[in-house]
């Protein structure tokens, strides 16, 4: 449409014979949804990370991480947008990780990597991977709500409200788990500090 000084300008809706009450029924734009194999394709590390870290053995990490897509292949149409999708795809394997770990526990009465962490002495190509190990291991001394939201925000940096929103929680309640989290790591390192320094020569 033309206007006075002769522009084009996008034409009101009065103009086109829509009342306001009718402008506001029109349809929302319709959300698009992630392709499950490129969800797969761009996340698989990520779902595969936070399965390890929230305590599935690496054994056993290849299986979870099986189980977590199976969920997101049935789910991914619920997907709503309303949070990220690391942050939904990380409550889903949160969910496969506590559904693995009553299973373990049901079948071994105690689990090897509650045993001593072994001190990193030398620089070699395995150090990286003795690195995750004793991580893991740190992170199995946390409760499991104040691991969970550790991992959330200091190694994944997600939000206090995207946690607050996928664990159903408050958003103090999220900083009031993250301070115990921290403190208790804080202690757990300092134990495995101990414990280095007194094994070493």
């Amino acid at each position: 449409m033309k206007s006075g000084d002769g522009s084009d300008r996008a034409a009101a809706p009065s103009a086109l014979g829509l009342t306001s009450a009718a402008v506001s029924v029109l349809p929302a734009p319709v959300l698009r949804r992630p392709d499950l194999a490129a969800v797969y394709h761009e996340h698989h590390d990520f779902v595969w990370r936070s399965l390890r870290r929230l305590g599935v053995d690496a054994a056993d990490v290849e299986d979870a991480v099986h189980d977590a897509f199976m969920v997101v292949a049935r789910r991914l149409a619920e997907f709503e947008g309303r949070s990220s999708l690391r942050t939904w795809l990380f409550a889903i394997a949160m969910r496969v990780a506590q559904s693995r770990r009553r299973d373990r526990q049901r079948e071994v009465h105690h689990l090897e990597r509650y045993e001593s962490v072994a001190p990193l002495q030398t620089e070699d190509p395995w150090k990286r991977q003795e690195m995750r190990v004793t991580l893991h291991q740190l992170l199995d001394t946390l409760e499991e709500d104040q691991r969970v939201v550790f991992i959330m925000i200091e190694l994944e940096s997600m939000t206090a409200p995207e946690i607050a929103a996928v664990l159903d929680i408050k958003i103090p309640t999220v900083y009031s788990r993250l301070r115990l989290a921290r403190e208790a790591m804080r202690r757990a390192v300092t134990r495995y500090l101990a414990r280095t320094r007194e094994s070493t020569p």
